[in-house]
Formats: C-alpha cells, structure tokens, sequence
C-alpha cells in the first residue's frame, strides 16, 4: 500500500463529494482519440468538447455518440481533407502539443500505430492480447505521455486507470502535502478506491479521477 493512502483517503472523504464521475459514452474509437489529444493542456469544456462536436458535425450526422466510425475511416478523412485543412476547417483548432506538434497530427500518428495493430474500433481496443504493448505503442506517439496514454484507456472503457494531470497532481498534493510521480498517482488512486469502495460501492480509480478532476479544473 502506498504510504500516503490513509492520509489521501482522509482528505477524500473530507472534502469531495463522493458520487458518479465524469460519463465516459462514446462508442467511436476515433471520438476518443479526438477527445484525448484536444483535452491536452487545454480547457475541456470550452475547447475540447466543441473540437469533439465540429469533428462529429462533419462525419457522424452531429451525434459524437455515434459508433459510426473507425480508425480506417479517420484516416481516411484526414488523408481525403488534408491535415491542415482538417485543422483549419473540420475542428477548428491550432492547438500544438510537446515539441511544437500541430494536435491534428498527434492524432494522425495515434490513429496509424492503432492501424497498424489491427484496432478500428473500441472494441478492438479493449479486446487487444496485450494491454502492456498497447500502452508501449501509444506512449510512443510524441506528445502524448503518461496522461494522454492514461486518458486514452479511461476513454476505451478502462475503469481501473487514473489520469496523472496536472489537477490530479494538485489534489495529491493539497491532500499530502507533497508531489509524487505518475506512476505512483496510480498506485495509490487503486489503494485509495480498495478503501472507499467499501462505504462507496462500485466507486472505481476512473470514478475518482473524474470527481477530482470535475473539482479541481472548476478552480482553474
């Protein structure tokens, strides 16, 4: 067990209210790839969500619900458009991640390593033989990192991974009074919810990430 898990599950109980989380609805892979690139250092719900929705108004009929579509036909999209076209008139967004990477092209990247495994589709990305792999191809992608890579498997359905964020670190350190690396945001997010979920039935590591983050980024 992690060394500050009483003391997080402490400040926890005391200061949030323990209740359902972020929704994680989509059913279209590259929906997810979308939200995970554009939520990167970017503010969710001004930005990110409107990228979501631009992209589903041009290819899935407005409905970002949809299942709609595959990694092949993202591809597809972005090949058929141009990427900067894609930028300029589909999501509307010049947004660039680590090592000045237009966003538009993360998201061309992701989607052809995911290609080249086979995956199209979310179910294809839950059903991968390897997890291990998968997360070791995706943080291979420039620009993405722990909390992209993190995101990304919350959004495929992952229930037992947290983001490691810059608003889950700012809670690890208010509740602890210091910072920790990534890695162990994740160990001690699973010691924390074995804990809770004793007096907070089907509470999940995805669930608390999303009660911390809604928390923390209405701060910021």
């Amino acid at each position: 067990m992690h060394k500050f898990t009483t003391q997080f599950v402490e400040f926890c109980e005391k200061n949030l209210t323990i209740e359902q989380g972020i929704s994680y609805g989509y059913k279209s892979l590259p929906i997810c790839l979308i939200d995970c690139v554009y939520s990167l250092r970017a503010k969710y719900y001004s930005v990110t969500i409107p990228v979501v929705q631009r992209y589903a108004d041009a290819f899935l009929g407005g409905n970002m619900y949809s299942a709609a579509d595959t990694i092949s036909q993202f591809i597809h999209h972005m090949d058929e458009i141009g990427h900067q076209a894609f930028a300029d008139n589909v999501v509307k967004n010049h947004q660039k991640l680590g090592g000045n990477i237009p966003k538009e092209e993360v998201c061309y990247k992701l989607a052809q390593y995911l290609h080249y495994l086979h995956i199209e589709t979310l179910e294809d990305f839950q059903q991968f033989e390897s997890p291990e792999l998968l997360e070791i191809v995706i943080k291979a992608v420039k620009g993405l990192g722990d909390a992209g890579t993190n995101y990304l498997f919350m959004l495929a359905g992952d229930a037992d991974r947290c983001k490691p964020d810059v608003h889950i670190h700012h809670c690890i350190k208010d509740a602890c009074g210091c910072n920790i690396s990534n890695d162990e945001c994740q160990t001690l997010f699973t010691d924390a919810v074995a804990i809770m979920k004793e007096k907070h039935p089907g509470l999940t590591v995805r669930m608390l990430d999303g009660i911390i983050w809604r928390k923390y980024q209405a701060k910021s």
